[in-house]
């Protein structure tokens, strides 16, 4: 199967920078194409607006050493700088994450692929929304949507409430036991 790379530093990005490295990474690592095909791959309309916010998160991208970027015309090369910590996700399920229909769900599809990456990177035992809104640069509720859509739509993380018992029926909730899945549901 083939997979897509992703890396840890790209997490606390702003979503328009975080959107542009996912649609890089998807592509194999580099894309060409004008703002208007961006565009219309992240399923926003062509409009003025749009391409300025690509623009601008380009140009932030490359000067933070993220993305090479190479103008021919209105032609734009960007590459992936690749950066330490790498997780290899399938093709398929990051092309439905990116394709899928949200509007339900009050969330991106950025924040979805970034809450997984975080869950599959993670290696302490008991977590908060808290903990991973603020790792990401997100709301709380942000990261909750993003779980949701990740336990109901595609059966790819495990949640456990993790609580402690202070009397006979009082119980404070710590935090959640989370785990990225193993296996890909079928797309």
């Amino acid at each position: 199967m083939e997979e897509v790379i992703f890396y840890k530093e790209w997490l606390p990005l702003p979503k328009a920078e975080f959107n542009v490295l996912a649609m890089i990474a998807e592509q194999g690592g580099s894309f060409s194409g004008n703002y208007s095909d961006m565009c219309r791959y992240l399923g926003v309309t062509p409009q003025d607006r749009n391409r300025t916010a690509l623009r601008n998160a380009i140009e932030s991208l490359t000067s933070h050493g993220f993305i090479s970027c190479e103008s021919h015309g209105r032609t734009r090369h960007l590459t992936v700088i690749p950066k330490a910590t790498e997780i290899r996700l399938p093709r398929p399920w990051v092309q439905s994450v990116i394709q899928h229909d949200y509007s339900s769900e009050a969330v991106a599809f950025a924040h979805v692929l970034k809450v997984f990456i975080w869950i599959a990177l993670n290696d302490l035992s008991v977590v908060t929304n808290g903990m991973i809104a603020e790792d990401l640069n997100v709301s709380v509720s942000t990261v909750v949507n993003a779980k949701n859509v990740l336990e109901r739509e595609y059966q790819n993380i495990s949640k456990r409430k993790v609580s402690e018992k202070l009397g006979e029926d009082f119980f404070r909730t710590l935090g959640q036991e989370l785990a990225a899945g193993a296996w890909w549901t079928e797309i």
